[in-house]
């Protein structure tokens, strides 16, 4: 079996799911349809996704680009508890392994943990995910009585994290719309 590399993507420490599907011996189409059946669980559940699975993209050695996961620690955790056997034991040894390294390693070296500098170059992020995440922010925020103006300033940060320029036409509403990005009186 080969051994897991633990990677840093913005503070989050993940595992491609390419490694894991050849680590566990499994064709990744196979494990991509098994995380999407468990990333559609979590969403009936409104439990967070992206604290257990990153959607992601790769390109080939012929440039084309396929999907693929950044499996975290929770992530994998869900994963070995659904497998038995050999496999499983080698599989969760291995990324409990790998994890673990990757803490110490942190430790070690006194890293702050802050996330690190938003990149030039956006992350790769599919557009539903983005929808998904700001709509997910906005209820919740709605719900827990924050203003419109906080939800404005979260969906702001969103857009700029992943280096989107926030559009123009949303800066205008319609009568009766919450205002999310120029509240009356308030200037950007």
């Amino acid at each position: 079996m080969n051994e897991l590399k633990v990677h840093d993507f913005y503070g989050k420490q993940v595992i491609d799911s390419r490694d894991v599907a050849q680590m566990v011996g499994r064709e990744h189409n196979a494990l991509l349809k098994t995380i999407r059946s468990y990333c559609e669980y979590l969403d009936q559940g409104e439990i967070a996704q992206i604290d257990f699975f990153i959607e992601s993209t790769y390109t080939d050695n012929q440039n084309r680009t396929y999907p693929s996961y950044l499996i975290t620690k929770k992530g994998c955790d869900m994963i070995a508890n659904k497998m038995t056997g050999k496999k499983g034991v080698l599989f969760t040894a291995a990324y409990v392994t790998a994890f673990e390294e990757m803490r110490e390693a942190l430790i070690a070296s006194n890293a702050p943990c802050v996330p690190p500098a938003i990149p030039r170059r956006p992350p790769e992020v599919s557009p539903g995910g983005l929808a998904k995440l700001i709509l997910a922010t906005r209820k919740v925020m709605l719900e827990a009585g924050n203003s419109s103006l906080d939800v404005r300033e979260a969906t702001r940060n969103i857009y700029e994290t992943w280096c989107i320029p926030v559009p123009p036409a949303l800066s205008k509403q319609i009568p009766g719309q919450i205002c999310l990005f120029n509240p009356a009186g308030v200037t950007a």
